[in-house]
């Protein structure tokens, strides 16, 4: 099901890239979401003042956002590639797939949080976050988050 398991401590490497690239997707999201507004907004003017509008009208400013979401789409790309699952920009919420004992968890991380110290089932989501056994915090015994078995 999914592309890689994590250990804890190889999930708690991957923050400061995360951190990076989940703040620029925010920055992206805010500016593309000014722009829609802006560009929505203008059409509604010329649209009201009867202006005549074809494709080339706001041809600059749609391009503007095309261009924002390949940008938002290639750093979404990028997490993806590293085997973790963006579960929202706007919280900067990340779940890391690891196996405890056979079964398979998601370890789960904020922007924010100084390390990964939470981790749910599958279907339980963030409202089902436990914290991370104390256990867990050593170097992976067979068993633990990431331990191939």
């Amino acid at each position: 099901m999914f592309v890689r398991y994590f250990t804890l401590a190889e999930a708690n490497a991957c923050i400061p890239e995360l951190e990076r690239i989940i703040r620029h997707l925010q920055s992206l999201l805010s500016e593309m979401e000014e722009k829609l507004n802006r560009l929505r907004e203008e059409k509604e003017r010329a649209r009201k003042a009867g202006v005549r509008v074809d494709a080339s009208t706001f041809f600059a400013q749609e391009a503007e956002l095309d261009f924002l979401k390949l940008e938002a789409q290639s750093h979404i790309n990028r997490i993806k590639e590293m085997g973790a699952v963006l579960q929202d920009i706007h919280s900067g919420l990340v779940d890391f797939p690891a196996l405890v004992d056979g079964q398979e968890v998601l370890l789960c991380w904020r922007l924010g949080e100084p390390s990964v110290q939470y981790y749910h089932g599958l279907t339980e989501g963030f409202v089902g976050r436990k914290p991370v056994p104390p256990e867990w915090l050593k170097e992976s015994p067979p068993g633990q988050p990431g331990a191939q078995g």
